[in-house]
């Protein structure tokens, strides 16, 4: 029975617990569930918090629950606000040894906990005191699960092996639904309690297990990725007409993106006490004259991935 003491952490008895934040996804939420469920191995739990949905979402999560009481569990708490809130909140609420995070309108293929595992524990070499993340690519469809691109990687144009901090710093390319951290990674990012200037808790965990630990891909798409219009972050293709116009005519955006990086690294300096000089220098970028930050960003190679994004990053730095 889960406590409605909602200061109580809640133990996973399997070895990974997969975290799962909803609102208002009643449309999609049953077939990601079911997906979940008819994984290939059974050695997870999965934890929901809902932000407060007022659709039928509750009442499906509590169906599954009352059948599947000893492997979905509902954690108590009040409206988040957000899914970067939400998430931090089920990393801080559920004790595991390994953490996965499930998006509510994706689906699963019946591999991913499987291969994502293996990953992990052979990136990990039995080193649990090291904060260790692994992730995969995906596959974009739309509402109806039928196949939008075969790799989000391709369809976004990203570079997932861009995953050394000087990228990181600048742009993520580590999508939270296909991400596995350990133990030792989730007690790491828990460490920033201020997160105004978080972006997102994938692209925090990532620059974490990159800094002090170990990050790496899985060549392979291991989700659905479904995008049906409502999606909080969602998938964009690089090669469109609409894309390249938002790139070329929206610069207040592309240096607000910038700016934001740029916040993010201020909060990680202080979260973490980082004494490199070349992160303290991105953190306060926009106090040098335009001419150092483009010398800045070619001397320590922070790029973002494909030539059109880095004329764009030396252009509105």
């Amino acid at each position: 029975m889960i406590s409605s003491n909602f200061d109580k952490t809640l133990r996973c008895k399997a070895d990974i617990a997969i975290l799962m934040a909803t609102y208002n996804g009643e449309e999609f939420i049953t077939e990601q569930i079911d997906s979940i469920l008819n994984q290939s191995v059974q050695n997870w739990e999965l934890f929901i918090h809902d932000d407060g949905s007022v659709d039928q979402t509750m009442n499906i999560l509590n169906r599954y629950v009352a059948q599947y009481p000893q492997k979905i569990h509902i954690v108590p708490g009040k409206s988040t606000g957000n899914a970067k809130e939400n998430f931090f909140y089920l990393m801080k609420k559920v004790d595991a040894n390994y953490i996965m995070f499930a998006d509510q309108d994706d689906f699963w293929k019946k591999d991913k906990v499987k291969i994502t595992y293996k990953k992990i524990l052979n990136l990990e070499n039995k080193e649990t005191n090291v904060p260790v993340l692994t992730f995969s690519d995906l596959k974009v469809v739309d509402q109806d699960l039928k196949t939008i691109s075969p790799r989000m990687s391709q369809y976004q144009g990203l570079k997932m092996k861009n995953i050394t901090f000087n990228y990181l710093m600048a742009q993520n390319v580590v999508t939270g639904c296909t991400v596995m951290i350990n133990r030792k990674c989730k007690e790491m990012s828990l460490a920033c309690l201020e997160h105004d200037n978080v972006i997102m808790h994938d692209w925090w965990c990532a620059l974490v297990a990159s800094y002090f630990g170990r990050i790496d891909y899985i060549d392979d798409a291991l989700i659905l990725y479904r995008q049906h219009g409502i999606n909080s972050v969602g998938a964009k293709n690089i090669h469109s007409v609409k894309y390249l116009k938002q790139k070329i005519y929206k610069d207040k955006d592309q240096k607000e993106s910038l700016m934001k990086s740029e916040k993010q690294i201020a909060a990680f300096i202080k979260a973490y006490s980082i004494k490199d000089e070349y992160i303290n220098v991105y953190s306060e970028l926009y106090k040098l004259s335009k001419f150092r930050r483009v010398w800045f960003l070619i001397q320590n190679r922070v790029w973002k991935s494909g030539l059109l994004r880095n004329l764009g990053l030396l252009y509105f730095c």
